[in-house]
């Protein structure tokens, strides 16, 4: 598992470094959440509203939903084309589960992907992959001051 301090990365995951989004492939199908430098970046998120079951995402970057948080607001973009089959309804009732568990309870939607290879090739995967591009968004934010305070003690391990 990659780690970045207390920011984790699982394995079994490909990462989107433009969107802060990860993608997990299980039997063809992907499921997709928020990864925790995103999480942390944007700040406690308090709306999440998903598209539909049935949408068909046409594009790389199309839009799945919108998610509102303390220092974010705007679509959530999808790293994968394809149709959304299933969306995490519980977010609708409890929005702070993306903030508890975004790799488990806090998931957005799953996709029955049009062209996955292809879209995987985008996409960061592996421990070394992954913390080089948490190390490179860490410092872009720092630059920018779009970290929380307490991100001025992260160290990249």
């Amino acid at each position: 598992m990659a780690k970045v301090n207390e920011l984790h990365f699982p394995d079994d995951r490909y990462y989107d470094p433009e969107e802060h989004l990860w993608v997990k492939v299980d039997d063809g199908r992907v499921t997709i959440g928020i990864d925790e430098l995103g999480r942390w970046a944007a700040g406690t998120v308090s709306y999440v509203d998903l598209h539909r079951v049935g949408k068909r995402i046409v594009r790389r970057g199309g839009a799945f939903g919108t998610l509102e948080a303390n220092k974010f607001v705007g679509a959530l973009r999808s790293p994968i084309r394809g149709t959304i089959v299933a969306t995490n309804a519980a977010l609708s009732d409890e929005p702070r589960a993306v903030n508890e568990d975004p790799y488990g309870r806090g998931w957005f939607v799953v996709i029955e992907p049009s062209n996955l290879d292809e879209d995987l090739t985008a996409l960061v995967r592996g421990e070394a992959e992954t913390v080089r591009y948490a190390q490179t968004k860490i410092s872009d934010y720092r630059s920018r001051g779009i970290l929380p305070e307490e991100a001025d003690d992260v160290t990249v391990h």
